[in-house]
């Protein structure tokens, strides 16, 4: 299966319990990529680790909106939740696991509580 031929987009109520979609979507796009099983798992913890960042202490009435992409060989995800103000400090044990991931993470998004990533297929697409 080719990559999504456009972003897939979603946006979800800042409640940490539907987080589980977003890991589904991302699942679902890097599946049809050479993403090995574990690629995949690590995608669904970034998304969850990133994801409940971006709505820590927030009402469920705000909103998490996520933009899910691949490319031949990627996914990018990038979220935010507008008008939230900046992002809470990653804690260390998640930074520890997007690294042990080989989590792409962006330092240069900029915006409300906004992140973006990339995971790369470690297997070759052939």
């Amino acid at each position: 299966m080719a990559p999504t031929p456009r972003p897939i987009e979603l946006h979800l109520p800042a409640d940490p319990n539907l987080l589980r979609v977003a890991r589904v979507a991302v699942a679902a796009v890097a599946a049809a990529l050479p993403f090995t099983l574990d690629d995949i798992e690590d995608l669904r913890i970034a998304v969850d680790e990133l994801g409940a960042r971006a709505i820590e202490d927030l009402e469920p009435d705000a909103t998490l909106e996520l933009s899910i992409s691949a490319s031949d060989d990627g996914v990018t995800v990038a979220g935010r939740v507008p008008g939230a103000g900046p992002l809470p400090p990653l804690h260390p044990v998640a930074a520890d696991l997007l690294a042990m991931a080989r989590i792409d993470l962006d330092p240069e998004v900029a915006g409300d509580r906004a992140f973006r990533f990339t995971k790369r297929a470690s297997v070759p697409a052939t």
